[in-house]
Formats: C-alpha cells, structure tokens, sequence
C-alpha cells in the first residue's frame, strides 16, 4: 500500500509539473512587441481574439490590468475561444479569428516595398501593411502601389513612438489623426481601419483612442524578429525568418514582418520562398476593409 501510494504522489507531481513547463510565455520585444519566437499562435499576450478581425470593439476602454499580458494558466485556448463571442478582453485582435492566415508588414514604405509588392502581385496575395506617418510622407507613391493593388493599410503612427501609449488621449489622437490624414493625402479616402502600437506597447488609452477613431488594434502571433538586424543578417537572417514562420504558422496567425525601419532585404529574400509556401498550405488574406 505504501508503495502504492507513494506511485500516486510521484505520477501528480511529474502531471502537475509537465502542465507548469507547458505554458507559454507571453515575452515581449522592444522594437516590434509581440511573443518571442516559438509562442503558439493564438497564445500571444496570452488573450487569443475571440471573434472575427474587422468588427471593431464597442466596448469601452480596457482596465489597466486587462491590457497587461495575461497569465498563461488563465488564459483561454484557442479551441475555446473560437467558439466564444465578443472582442478580446483588452481588445487587441492577435489573430485572424479565422482559418485564414494575415501577413502584416511594418513599418514602411520603404526602398524594399516595391520588391515585396511584386512578390504578392505575382502570387496573388493580398496583405495588410501598418504604416508610419513619416514614410508614407517620403513615399506617397509606394501607399498608391500598395492600395492599387487591394491590400489593407494600418496606422503604425507618425514616428513609430513605443511610448505613445503612455501619453495622454489627447496626445495619442493628434498622433494617429496626423497619420491617418498624411495617409489620407496620398490616397484620398482609403479606408484605415488598422492600428498597431509601434513595439506592441499597447496601452487601455491607445487602444481606446483608436477605437474611437475607427479603428481595430492588432497585435500578431508569429514574429519572425526580421527587425533585429544586430542579432541576424544576410542569409543567416533569411534561414531565420524562414524556419521562423514555417515551425510556427498554424491557421487563423497573423506573422509580422518588415518592409521598412532598416535594411530589409534578408525579409524580402525570406519571402520569395515562403509566398509560395504559404499559399499552397494556407489561405492567406489582407485584414478585411
């Protein structure tokens, strides 16, 4: 009977410590936010979205302690919260909601925006670009091309401030209102229903600020960290991004990438084999409009 009972001990305690090793960690990066590579999609910030990307939160602003990463063990699955309704509880949408997979670019236009626009152009893949205020400045052109060719746009603020979120309302308006008009000058009456806090630093004030100017905040699933560029570059960065999103895309992610902010030509390269990848595996759309 001892040994017996001593067999039942040890089994729940090896039970309740594979459970404490399998729960993800919902880390952040400073310059893009979002898990560290390897967190299961769905699970980043631990608050998987609960309904469809595009019907934008009524709820009011989040409590302070809702917009914090919330713990692993507490937080539903996503099994479970396909089935549930409602926006997220700090109402920051990590995934598409959907089987369909989003691919998000960041921070541009840039020089390499029109490489990865040839890209989907000849894939037939349509994509959601979060913009800068400062680069859709320099290169109107490069918001035409993207809005020519039927992918969504997002506002990723003026000067891509990782600590907008922690201003004042009225200082976060006058942030995103800037944006979205010089936006609006190259491309008169396109739709920005998109808003990405620049490091994910979202904040209940951001995320309220944005709502109440008409648009959805979005976070990801899949960081490839492509903007690290003092941790990988050339080839080894590109097998990076590559093995990255391979290993960690499952259906209804949104993957975070770069077409401005730095030299993205190691993204770029990634994406010339992962397109096509991806298209046959998954179905890949823009965010809706």
């Amino acid at each position: 009977m001892r040994r017996f009972l001593g067999a039942l001990i040890t089994a729940a305690a090896l039970a309740l410590a594979g459970c404490a090793s399998s729960a993800p960690e919902a880390q952040w990066h400073a310059a893009g936010g979002g898990p560290a590579t390897g967190a299961a999609p769905g699970e980043s910030g631990g608050l998987p979205v609960a309904h469809p990307i595009g019907d934008n939160p009524s709820s009011p602003a989040p409590s302070a302690s809702a917009s914090a990463s919330a713990s692993p063990s507490t937080s539903a699955s996503p099994a479970a919260s396909a089935s549930s309704s409602g926006p997220p509880a700090d109402g920051i949408h990590r995934t598409t909601g959907t089987a369909a997979v989003a691919l998000t670019f960041d921070d541009g236009p840039g020089p390499e925006t029109p490489r990865l626009l040839a890209m989907l152009r000849e894939q037939g893949i349509k994509a959601t670009f979060c913009v800068i205020g400062v680069n859709v400045q320099e290169y109107p052109q490069y918001v035409q091309e993207i809005v020519r060719d039927g992918h969504t746009l997002c506002n990723h603020t003026w000067k891509h401030d990782t600590s907008l979120g922690k201003k004042s309302a009225d200082k976060i308006r006058a942030d995103l209102q800037r944006t979205n008009d010089e936006i609006h000058k190259a491309v008169p009456d396109v739709p920005i229903k998109y808003f990405r806090h620049p490091g994910g630093n979202f904040t209940p004030a951001a995320v309220q600020v944005a709502t109440e100017l008409g648009m959805v905040s979005i976070g990801w699933t899949v960081d490839p960290f492509d903007w690290n560029l003092q941790k990988w570059k050339g080839q080894q960065m590109t097998n990076h991004i590559i093995a990255t999103v391979r290993n960690n895309t499952k259906p209804g992610a949104i993957i975070l990438s770069h077409d401005g902010g730095g030299d993205r030509s190691a993204t770029i390269a990634a994406y010339k084999t992962l397109l096509p990848e991806l298209k046959a595996k998954f179905t890949l759309e823009a965010l809706p409009q």
